[in-house]
C-alpha cells in the first residue's frame, strides 16, 4: 500500500531545496548527490540523464534514500526510502524547465543533454518537525 504524506510533510517538500540521494554502488558503498526534485502524485520526481552514475546504480539495485535537510534548521529533516518505480524520457525536458524555475526562477540553460524523469515509491519515512514526526499514513 503506496505512503500518504500529510500536508506538514507536502509543504516541507514542497520547498526549493535540493535533496541528498542516496543509491548503491556494486561493491556496496553509497554514493550520494544532491539533486533537484519535486513530490508529485505520490511520489519523489527526479531528472537525470541514463548516463548518470545514480541512475546505472538504481537500475542494478532500485532501493535509495532521499535526505532533505532545512538549511535554517537541521532539526527539521525528513529521509524516504523509497524504490525505483519508472522512467520515462516523455516530457523530461519540460520537467527540467519546470525544476530549473522552482529553484533557479529560469528555464533550464541550453543544450539540454539527454534527460529522463525518473519516479520514486516512498516506503518508509523517519524524521520530523519541532520533535514532532512526519504525518505519514
Amino acid at each position: 500500500m503506496p505512503l500518504t504524506f500529510g500536508p506538514r510533510l507536502r509543504a516541507f517538500l514542497d520547498e526549493p531545496a535540493p535533496i541528498a540521494l542516496g543509491t548503491t554502488r556494486r561493491d556496496g558503498s553509497v554514493q550520494m548527490a544532491p539533486i533537484w526534485f519535486e513530490y508529485r502524485d505520490g511520489q519523489i520526481w527526479l531528472n537525470g540523464g541514463p548516463r548518470r552514475d545514480w541512475f546505472k546504480h538504481m537500475q542494478r539495485d532500485p532501493r535509495v534514500t532521499l535526505l532533505l535537510v532545512d538549511p535554517k534548521n537541521m532539526f527539521r529533516w525528513v529521509q524516504i526510502q523509497g524504490r525505483l518505480a519508472e522512467t520515462t524520457f516523455d516530457g523530461a525536458d519540460d520537467h527540467i524547465d519546470h525544476l530549473s524555475m522552482r529553484y533557479n526562477g529560469r528555464l533550464y540553460p541550453a543544450p539540454k543533454v539527454e534527460r529522463m524523469i525518473v519516479r520514486i515509491d516512498p516506503e518508509r519515512v523517519t524524521g520530523g518537525e519541532n520533535r514532532q514526526p512526519w504525518d505519514v499514513s
